[in-house]
Order: C-alpha cells, then sequence, then structure tokens
C-alpha cells in the first residue's frame, strides 16, 4: 500500500490549507470521509497529492517548515498559500496521487454538495470579480488546473482565457472542466487554477489575490 501525503482545501475555508497522510487506503476515501461530516458547509478538494517513501516524516517535514502558519498545533490546518505546500511536497515526491476528477465528483458530491459550493461562490464573488491585471497576471500568461494539471489555459482578456479554442470567463473553465457543461452549478475559478511567477513560484489565484491585497494595506 503506498503511503501518500496530500493537499487538502476547501472553498468555505479560504485562506486555510490542511496537509495529511495515507497509509492506508487512498486518498478519494480521505477526502470522502473529510467532506460527509454534516459539520462541513462544502466539500474538501485535492489540489495535490504525492506519494512518498515514509508519510509520516515527510507529513512531519511540511509541518515544521510552516509551523508558524498552523493557529492551532492540534489541528492540521495552516494559514499559508497552498501552492507553497505543494512546491515543497514535490520534492519529497515519487509519484502523483492527486485523485482523478471526475472519480472524486462521483465519490463526494451530492446535490446538496453543489448547493453549498454554489452558495459559498456567490459570497466569494461579492469581493469583486477577479481581473488578472490587478493581481499581476499578464496577458498570454498560462493558468493550470488544479485537479488535473495536463489541462492549461491561456489569459487571453483581463476577466477571460481561453481553452482549446474557446474564450470564457474563469469560473465558467472550472465549472466545465468539474462538472462538464450541462450543470447548473457554479464555481469560483480562482479556486481551481494556479499560475506560477519567478518571484513567488505557484500560487492558487485565490491565494495570489490574498497575498496582494494584504500587502497593498500593509
Amino acid at each position: 500500500m503506498p503511503e501518500i501525503v496530500y493537499v487538502f482545501t476547501n472553498p468555505a475555508m479560504p485562506g486555510y490549507v490542511k496537509i495529511g497522510k495515507v497509509t492506508k487506503g487512498d486518498v478519494a476515501k480521505r477526502l470522502k470521509a473529510l467532506s460527509n461530516p454534516t459539520g462541513v458547509p462544502a466539500p474538501f478538494v485535492c489540489p495535490y497529492a504525492a506519494v512518498v517513501p515514509d508519510a509520516q516524516k515527510v507529513e512531519k517535514a511540511l509541518q515544521v517548515a510552516f509551523a508558524d502558519k498552523r493557529p492551532n498545533k492540534r489541528r492540521e490546518f495552516f494559514t499559508v498559500s497552498s501552492g507553497k505546500i505543494v512546491a515543497l511536497l514535490k520534492a519529497y515526491a515519487t509519484a502523483d496521487a492527486t485523485p482523478a476528477t471526475q472519480r472524486i465528483l462521483e465519490e463526494v458530491t451530492t446535490p446538496e454538495d453543489r448547493a453549498a459550493q454554489m452558495l459559498v461562490t456567490e459570497i466569494g464573488e461579492r469581493r469583486s470579480w477577479l481581473r488578472f491585471g490587478e493581481i499581476g497576471i499578464p496577458l498570454g500568461a498560462e493558468l493550470v488546473f488544479t485537479r488535473d494539471s495536463s489541462k492549461k489555459c491561456r489569459v487571453v482578456e483581463d476577466r477571460k482565457v481561453e481553452y482549446e479554442g474557446e474564450r470564457l470567463a474563469l469560473s465558467a473553465l472550472a465549472t466545465k472542466l468539474l462538472y462538464g457543461s450541462t450543470t447548473p452549478v457554479r464555481v469560483q475559478g480562482a479556486l481551481y487554477f494556479t499560475y506560477e511567477d519567478e518571484c513567488h513560484g505557484v500560487e492558487l489565484l485565490t491565494d495570489r489575490r490574498d497575498r496582494i491585497e494584504s500587502e497593498e494595506e500593509a
């Protein structure tokens, strides 16, 4: 049985990232177990998981690396960009164990979950529409879908991207990749795409916006 360390996020818990390990079973089962309790507003998502030589040691190494970003030492949640954790975890990885998007959706997403995700998205969007220029992402930049790194899009307008020849809003593309084109569900695109630059490495777009906004307020 492979040993796996995972990174989970939840759209209802912006700014928080969960680090954990799986030594029995698989990431899909762990994701389902965490998403099922009624106390969780929306399902967790897994931007990245990796097979590692020793899950306990790697998990501990990540916890130590981000110790100053851990609000509660008894909880596995960290207030740090998921992209930074993923970048470090990849240094220990022997194989990618990120669950296949469609399989996970079938296992953990119910109609009620989708309704919750829609509400979370609507609340998040009240902040303002995401404009790429405002968070330092230039035209032509490549964005990577967190649930499948082979799926990438290109920024073509301040609020639109191009994917397989089609121009659409990032939220529309994320919804299409997650659920298909016929679903009434709408998701917040910035929660499902990353951008990489030389200064800050790989960042989830929501993390990037939060960082830039906090720097401007400082």
